[in-house]
């Protein structure tokens, strides 16, 4: 195992699991045994990493094993949603689940098949972080779809992968070219500083110090590590507090892509940009119910980049890196709450801290268990919550003879973080999903309303305000985040 994906396996806690979990909703009811055949062939048998079980070797390091004993009917339960059949109920169902933790003697991944929502059948999808990231495992769930319907029901044929595609050139060439320099540098200092940051983290410039000394950092690298090093812990809010093991996840009804985007044309800003703001918005309403005070200043969000190529979409394993995004909760204007929002956006897709932080992952990934925690915990404690958006299809697809109508994910939290922002686009529409820790947030629901009406109010405002002079429109697919060229927007990409 990679000391990156060893990183992400070596995060599971009691009150964080490292899981990735997905739903793909169908109107009609799945074929049980087409459904267990197309997964034996187009998942199984094509990724040798599903019949895998972790390992720990005599040198002490983990490996990927072949499970001999791997079964598919222990990684596939069919359940029925219970009465009454309601969206809460739902909701609670999926809850419940993904609070449990995988079997770690086995494959780390689960599929359950719920019937007898709305009519039709729910895909529920759990995969350990380990094994990929968001990217890659969206790819490889979405390799098991097929473009037309007739398709879908044939198992040997190919998947998402062979679908027609655009034509593009690798988003992060750009990026690459200008930060290879620095993250060579932090390979070759990245483990003293580690090192010394948890050994010395009452004095959190020291390892700085002696990097400096030794001549072993370029300026614009001290700059990204300092800032890092001397980043507080995010400030006490309701969101930030004891973890319990329950998780609470909630989403969103389907947005239209093109209202999103006539808010960000109004504005000068991304798809991305208006649904973060928004969700800042949501998070700002929420703290005013329960008597928080947004006005003493922002939280952080843990943002994942990614760092795949396109070409390298389906390949497993973790190849992302993670940035703090500043959430200004504590702006009541909607606007001015996007504006600053693509003012913090804009300065880290200028930025090649990803590509130090990716490195840095990969030394937690090999550091003794214990101080690895202890690394994971000083990372986490700097942000309130983790935000993501992971890009789906732009076409209708297809899955066991069902047309797929709406997908969702959440992504995990690490160390103290309580909570997951989701963002997943799908046919010319967006979601939102939200993971919370039931301790903290016992009412996740009054965030995903307040956040269809900062929604809502945005694109009021983008109705009602003449728009800027300077304007430049943004034809900004729903894959946005990081990472991305001026001139060919449609392969912006994110984790």
């Amino acid at each position: 195992m990679s000391s990156v994906d060893r990183a992400w396996f070596e995060m599971d806690s009691d009150t964080n699991l490292m899981i990735i979990n997905g739903l793909m909703w169908f109107d009609g009811k799945l074929d049980y045994e087409l459904f267990i055949k197309i997964l034996e062939r187009r998942f199984i048998q094509r990724y040798e990493r599903f019949r895998q079980h972790v390992v720990t070797g005599v040198d002490g390091r983990l490996y990927w094993e072949t499970d001999l004993h791997f079964d598919l009917r222990t990684h596939v339960r069919r359940i029925a949603l219970p009465e009454p059949r309601t969206l809460e109920g739902f909701q609670a169902l999926i809850s419940s689940i993904i609070s449990e933790p995988l079997d770690r003697r086995k494959p780390l991944w689960r599929f359950f098949l719920i019937e007898d929502v709305d009519g039709g059948s729910v895909l529920l999808g759990r995969i350990h972080h380990c094994i990929g990231d968001g990217i890659a495992l969206t790819r490889v769930l979405l390799d098991m779809t097929s473009e037309t319907l007739e398709d879908s029901m044939r198992i040997d044929i190919g998947g998402f992968e062979n679908m027609r595609r655009q034509k593009s050139r690798d988003p992060l060439k750009q990026l690459t070219r200008s930060a290879r320099s620095l993250a060579r540098n932090s390979v070759d200092i990245g483990k003293t500083l580690i090192s010394q940051a948890l050994l010395t983290l009452e004095d959190p410039q020291h390892p700085l110090k002696i990097a400096r000394s030794l001549g072993l950092i370029s300026a614009a690298s001290a700059a990204i590590l300092a800032k890092l090093l001397l980043l507080p812990p995010d400030r006490k809010t309701v969101f930030k507090g004891e973890l319990s093991a329950i998780k609470r996840v909630v989403w969103s009804q389907p947005l239209d892509l093109t209202r999103i985007k006539m808010i960000g044309r109004a504005f000068d800003a991304t798809v991305n940009d208006v649904l973060v703001s928004a969700v800042a918005g949501a998070l700002r309403d929420y703290m005013l119910q329960v008597g928080d005070n947004p006005d003493a200043g922002n939280i952080n969000a843990m943002v994942p980049v990614n760092l795949r190529p396109l070409e390298e979409a389906t390949e497993l394993g973790n190849r992302f890196a993670l940035v703090y995004l500043p959430l200004p909760i504590s702006l009541p204007d909607p606007v001015a709450r996007l504006q600053a929002t693509k003012h913090h956006m804009d300065i880290l897709k200028q930025s090649p801290e990803p590509f130090l932080v990716y490195q840095i992952l990969g030394l937690i990934g090999s550091l003794p268990e214990e101080v690895a925690r202890r690394a994971i915990w000083w990372f986490s404690s700097k942000a309130s919550a983790v935000l993501t958006n992971v890009p789906g299809p732009r076409q209708q697809i297809y899955f066991a003879g069902q047309p797929l109508r709406k997908l969702m994910f959440w992504v995990p939290q690490a160390g103290e973080i309580s909570m997951g922002i989701s963002i997943i686009s799908y046919h010319g529409e967006v979601m939102l999903g939200l993971i919370v820790d039931e301790r903290l947030v016992p009412d996740p629901h009054a965030i995903m309303e307040h956040f269809m009406r900062q929604f809502e109010l945005l694109e009021h405002r983008a109705k009602t305000e003449k728009k800027p002079s300077h304007e430049t429109h943004h034809e900004v697919s729903s894959i946005p985040i990081v990472v991305e060229t001026p001139d060919d927007p449609t392969t912006r990409n994110q984790a």
